[in-house]
């Protein structure tokens, strides 16, 4: 598996460059794009401890899909992705991806609406299989 997405009222989409995968079959960098109406915004993150973060982020998220008080948050190594999710019966999660290494430097940010349960059970098997070793 080389990609996974995430959402139904917008997405996240993962992916994983083959040429870009360790020795190990881990990758320490991540194609991440989000998509909602009228907006697609794409950028190669990084991660040196092979995205193990991210997937405690959303291992967390399931986890606790009844709920929970306050925001949870995730933020990349280098500060140009994050994400911060609320629950209100659904899990509402903002996103804010940046490219500010550039001369013409954007940033985008938008929320993406999951379902609790097994929206949130598939994201995380996919993004498991997506990071782990092979």
């Amino acid at each position: 598996m080389d990609e996974v997405f995430i959402g139904h009222q917008g997405a996240f989409h993962f992916h994983v460059e083959q040429s870009e995968r360790n020795s190990d079959g881990t990758s320490d960098y991540l194609i991440v794009t989000v998509d909602l109406e009228g907006l697609r915004a794409s950028k190669r993150v990084y991660d040196y401890d092979k995205w193990s973060p991210l997937l405690s982020y959303f291992e967390e998220l399931e986890h606790n899909w009844r709920g929970w008080d306050g925001d949870k948050s995730f933020k990349s190594l280098e500060g140009d992705f994050g994400l911060s999710a609320k629950h209100d019966g659904h899990v509402r999660v903002f996103f804010e991806l940046e490219d500010f290494d550039r001369p013409n430097a954007w940033a985008a940010k938008g929320e993406i609406i999951l379902d609790p349960g097994e929206e949130l059970t598939t994201a995380v098997e996919e993004l498991r299989a997506l990071l782990s070793a092979r």
